[in-house]
């Protein structure tokens, strides 16, 4: 299986506007992608502008089947527009199993 797990900061005025957009995909990520094992987003306890969105592959082509879909790939550039500092985002493999490309550039915060 292949998770990623991204944290964004989310503009405060942009809060509503992106959990409408987060819940959209969510939804239409579950109700139509086999290839999804879980799919979800969850707001900070501690700070209320950081999100996590924690995403579950079956295998390296559920991700790539993901990225082209629509609601994905209008998703993008909206959710650019809505967080402050771009997107960090890290890729885990489970044990033999090949890593997804990567495909949309984010900020990598070390």
């Amino acid at each position: 299986m292949i998770t990623f797990i991204a944290h964004v900061r989310v503009k405060p005025e942009n809060v509503p506007a992106y959990e409408a957009l987060m819940t959209h995909v969510r939804d239409s990520s579950r109700a139509n992608e086999p290839g999804i094992v879980y799919y979800d987003f969850g707001k900070s306890a501690e700070e209320p502008e950081v999100y996590c969105v924690i995403e579950v592959y079956r295998d390296a082509a559920a991700h790539a089947a993901h990225m082209e879909t629509s609601w994905v790939r209008d998703s993008i550039p909206e959710s650019r527009r809505l967080v402050d500092g771009g997107f960090n985002i890290r890729q885990y493999v489970s044990p033999g199993t090949a890593p997804a490309v990567r495909r949309m550039q984010e900020r990598e915060d070390d």
